[in-house]
């Protein structure tokens, strides 16, 4: 029996949940030096967040330059209050006029804080478009993938449906499986395998797709149980793209589906079905529904 090197690290098979959160050490998760695609990639709510708290430090700082140096004119008597809405009024260029700077060293600040205002303005404005004008995919993915006997052949199978109502036109759909070999030397290398499908183009794709891959003697899936795929720590990555007919724009979908997410045995629950009137209805609540064979 062959023993492991010494040195060699336990061997934990990737899982799909490990696949989602892959911890990255060594690398800064958030850096100056990568700042607009971190912008791009904090939720809405954290860019606000973000925006507010820059512009309530810019307004704080420079308050804080006119309140030491002073400068200032005005009705009443100036303090740390005055000096702070002034400069507020400074950054966004509103400029009311009740406090204005009479010094050099004042109209220096305020200078340097107006150009600073326009800049942030323009930056703010750019960044907000781009978040809001990129191209988002809204595609359901079933939250488990069956295999199932279909025309005599063991096939995987899992559906999508395109939650706009909306077409993609020249839609793509790739299936990869990870499998992790052993080089002979006590390591591991993880390979990503694609999967021949069925199907894996559509021209367009407005409702649902059942993607099916055949396991042949080929397949990376053939002769596999539930336990096999388990302990082998095979993940299935799946990836959609096309070219939304709304936007004109190229988008992207992607699902992974773990050891825990197969069925065996199962299949997908029908959700198309007719009225009395004979009119058509997609019941998406039973989209990821399965009952077994």
């Amino acid at each position: 029996m062959k023993q492991p090197r010494a040195g060699r690290r336990n061997h934990t098979p990737l899982s799909a949940a490990a696949l989602r959160e892959i911890e990255r050490r060594g690398v800064t998760r958030y850096g100056v030096r990568d700042l607009y695609h971190t912008l791009m990639r904090v939720p809405l709510p954290g860019l606000f967040a973000l925006l507010a708290g820059a512009f309530l430090f810019i307004n704080l700082f420079f308050a804080l330059l006119y309140w030491r140096i002073g400068g200032l004119s005005g009705p009443d008597h100036l303090g740390f209050a005055a000096a702070f809405f002034f400069s507020m009024q400074t950054l966004s260029t509103t400029g009311y006029g009740a406090v204005y700077p009479v010094s050099f060293a004042a109209n220096l600040i305020s200078s340097v804080e107006i150009f600073l205002g326009l800049l942030s303005v323009a930056l703010t404005t750019g960044l907000l478009f781009a978040r809001l004008s990129k191209p988002r995919a809204r595609i359901m993915f079933s939250k488990v993938a069956i295999i199932r006997t279909y025309r005599g052949t063991p096939t995987l199978m899992f559906r999508m449906i395109n939650e706009r109502r909306n077409e993609i036109a020249e839609a793509h759909v790739s299936v990869t499986i990870t499998q992790e070999e052993d080089d002979g030397t006590g390591s591991v290398l993880r390979r990503m395998v694609g999967l021949k499908l069925e199907r894996d183009t559509s021209p367009i794709f407005a409702l649902s797709w059942l993607v099916m891959h055949p396991i042949t003697p080929e397949s990376p899936l053939y002769g596999k149980t539930a336990k096999d795929i388990a302990a082998a720590g095979n993940v299935l990555v799946c990836m959609l793209s096309g070219t939304d007919d709304t936007l004109n724009e190229t988008i992207f979908a992607r699902h992974v589906y773990g050891a825990e997410d197969f069925r065996f045995g199962h299949r997908f629950v029908d959700v198309i079905e007719r009225t009395e009137t004979g009119d058509v209805v997609i019941d998406y609540n039973r989209f990821h529904d399965t009952i077994p064979e």
